[in-house]
């Protein structure tokens, strides 16, 4: 649709005639009083009035001395006769949609209710943020304020576990242009395995501008509107061989005993399925103290481990999020 000029109406302030044409209607007919631009308006759908042929200078200007609305190409007012060097431009009137003033001043209650609600989503966000604020703050406090403990060393714990693996079917699903090669037993079935954005017409609506010289523009503004497409691929659900976890052993023991690790026992060895072999190993040593009315427990590498003799005495500190602080353990005096 190609830009339409339509004019702009306006109401008269003294004698309250109504629907007077912004270009045309300089001064009201009835009582002669001077059109006030700040109150021009839109028009219904019924009382458009076309302004075909109407050279457009641009925006209305006002006279600095009695404030009338000239053409923008007028150099001397035709209010008062006064010079219209360093006059500005009429306010424009925003709201392209609006019909008359009723239209007007509904649009600024749905304004006023807008506002009060975005006030409300405002307070909401702020009561939200003090909540996580101070949760915030708790957390630091409790995360760096530490109470200190008198410990005793009341024992020695290390753990030695060996993973036992088996080569056996394991089912699983790819795309299949990603199938491992190894792959048997396979099914096939179509899914969806992305959407695609794929043009789905037009969507239309009519934008009125106020073009500041009593007349205003009319068109229509288009967007292309998109729907999503599903795009379609082959899915694989197949068995293939793989080394995958199936026990462990596990060997355990105090300071006493040094530690080892455990016998393996293997049901059969090779590159068959239902053979086996041993995985990743894992080791743990913890230190048990006791102090400050409950139990607790340090892991340490082997070598530190050690060197906590049983029954000597530690100084820690234990915080309410984290617990006993291992790595800050001091010996006691």
């Amino acid at each position: 649709m190609t830009e339409q000029i339509f004019e702009m109406l306006w109401d008269c302030e003294f004698c309250a005639t109504r629907k007077l044409l912004g270009k045309t209607h300089r001064y009201c007919p009835s009582c002669g009083a001077p059109q006030n631009p700040s109150k021009r308006y839109f028009p219904s759908e019924e009382d458009k009035v076309s302004a075909e042929g109407h050279e457009y200078c641009g925006a209305d200007k006002l006279c600095v001395a009695c404030k009338t609305a000239n053409s923008a190409k007028t150099k001397f007012c035709s209010g008062c006769g006064g010079p219209m060097e360093g006059s500005k431009s009429v306010p424009l009137v925003s709201g392209g949609g609006a019909e008359g003033p009723g239209k007007a001043v509904l649009a600024e209650v749905d304004l006023r209710e807008e506002a009060r609600k975005a006030a409300g989503r405002r307070t909401r966000a702020k009561i939200g943020a003090g909540i996580a604020a101070c949760a915030v703050l708790v957390l630091v406090v409790l995360r760096f304020s530490s109470k200190s403990v008198e410990l005793s060393v009341a024992g020695h714990q290390w753990e030695r576990e060996v993973d036992i693996e088996s080569f056996r079917a394991s089912k699983e699903t790819a795309w299949c242009d990603s199938m491992p090669v190894d792959a048997y037993d396979v099914s096939r079935s179509r899914e969806v395995r992305s959407h695609e954005s794929v043009p789905d017409g037009e969507d239309c609506k009519t934008v009125r501008r106020d073009r500041g010289d009593g007349t205003f523009s009319e068109e229509d503004e288009c967007k292309p509107r998109y729907r999503d497409e599903p795009v379609y691929d082959y899915q694989c659900r197949y068995s293939v061989d793989r080394w995958t976890r199936v026990r462990s052993q596990t060997a355990r023991g105090g300071l006493a005993e040094a530690p080892a690790w455990p016998g393996v026992e293997l049901k059969r060895t090779g590159q068959c399925q239902g053979c086996e072999r041993e995985g990743s190993r894992k080791e743990r040593y913890t230190v048990l103290f006791e102090g400050g009315g409950k139990a607790r427990h340090c892991v340490f590498s082997e070598e530190k481990w050690r060197s906590f003799s049983p029954g000597s005495k530690r100084k820690g500190k234990v915080n309410a999020l984290t617990g006993l602080d291992c790595a800050g353990l001091a010996a006691s005096r």
